[in-house]
């Protein structure tokens, strides 16, 4: 595709590690990609050095040597970093905690790729940490798609900080596994959310899923349940295979929305965070994780076992979760074919 000769949009780069120089937008033809692919190493090393310089030295020099406790230090680290300290920046430069492939978490860069076709823009997102982790997110083998009708009724109905919709966004869809649930006629990914429900309806393809909007439980009209219920992960590797043995109950976490859907509880208003220096909150990390119950001996995984953004974070003397739901099903229903029922679970629906 031909590259315009000028990109069209030009903002200054909030970091202090990085002054004098200005986000622009690269664009061909019908896509657009926010920031700059080029621009992404030197945008990546200001923050880096602006995240590091905020953690006492157990915290910023964890690698893949370290162990579990510091590992999980430097996930909830990152978290802050991202998701408080940068939830909304000048430069709409968003910011998204990922864990690498040796489970240390990295400030990433978000890029945006929006792609103007006939029916409107269509979104997606991969995440910059360095040039050895640039990871996208799949969700079961297919590439996950975001209409732009998502991100307004994302904006416009969930409580969010101005300029901090999309990165809440992020936050939300990319940080757990999934099941899909009836709304109305098609599917559509429920997900809990302090005490209420999120759903995002889609249609799916034999390699996408493409989210057409956002609905709170006002807007949701019915809900209905499968049983075994459609169950997805997300992961970095475009190759999937479905797990039989899960960290989580897809059945128990769909019966979990469907109650919280039936109380019909609102989502509760966005709560400003409070105004703390990052090198404030760096230092308050580790007594944070203690009196949750970490420490030597913990233990961190990815979730099923699946390289991806999904982590479980084990304490010491406690035991990983393993759930077998196919066996369990046929022990509970000996007489179904259980094995063609999930088999048909995990099938495409094509719209």
């Amino acid at each position: 595709m031909t590259e315009h000769s000028h990109p069209t949009v030009h903002r200054p780069f909030d970091s202090i590690y990085r002054e004098n120089f200005e986000v622009v937008e690269e664009r061909h033809e019908a896509v657009r990609l926010y920031p700059h692919s080029e621009q992404l190493p030197a945008l990546a090393r200001a923050l880096r050095w602006e995240f590091h310089a905020g953690l006492p030295h157990h915290i910023a020099g964890v690698d893949h040597r370290a162990d579990a406790f510091h590992k999980i230090m430097r996930r909830l680290a990152a978290m802050m970093f991202c998701n408080v300290i940068n939830e909304a920046r000048a430069d709409q430069v968003r910011l998204h905690h990922l864990v690498d492939r040796n489970l240390v978490t990295e400030a990433s860069i978000v890029q945006q790729i929006t792609v103007e076709t006939k029916q409107g823009l269509l979104h997606r997102f991969r995440f910059y940490a360095s040039d050895d982790f640039v990871p996208e997110i799949f969700l079961s083998g297919r590439r996950v798609l975001f209409t732009d009708h998502v991100l307004q009724r994302f904006s416009k109905r969930v409580p969010n900080a101005v300029g901090g919709d999309l990165s809440d966004l992020l936050l939300r869809f990319f940080g757990t596994p999934h099941v899909a649930m009836k709304i109305g006629p098609g599917y559509a990914f429920v997900l809990l959310d302090a005490g209420s429900v999120l759903a995002f309806p889609f249609k799916e393809t034999e390699t996408e899923f493409i989210l057409t909007t956002c609905l709170t439980v006002d807007e949701i009209n019915s809900l209905e349940m499968d049983f075994p219920p459609r169950a997805f992960n997300l992961h970095y590797d475009r190759a999937f295979t479905v797990p039989r043995i899960r960290h989580w109950l897809p059945t128990r976490w769909m019966i979990d929305r469907h109650q919280s859907w039936q109380r019909k509880t609102r989502l509760p208003p966005w709560q400003q965070s409070p105004n703390r220096r990052w090198s404030d909150l760096g230092h308050w990390i580790k007594d944070h994780i203690i009196k949750q119950g970490h420490g030597p001996g913990s233990k961190i995984m990815f979730g099923d076992h699946i390289p991806g953004p999904c982590v479980l974070e084990v304490r010491p003397n406690s035991v990983e979760a393993r759930y077998n739901e196919l066996k369990a099903y046929k022990k509970m229903y000996p007489d179904k074919d259980w094995d063609a029922i999930f088999a048909e679970r995990e099938r495409p629906i094509p719209s």
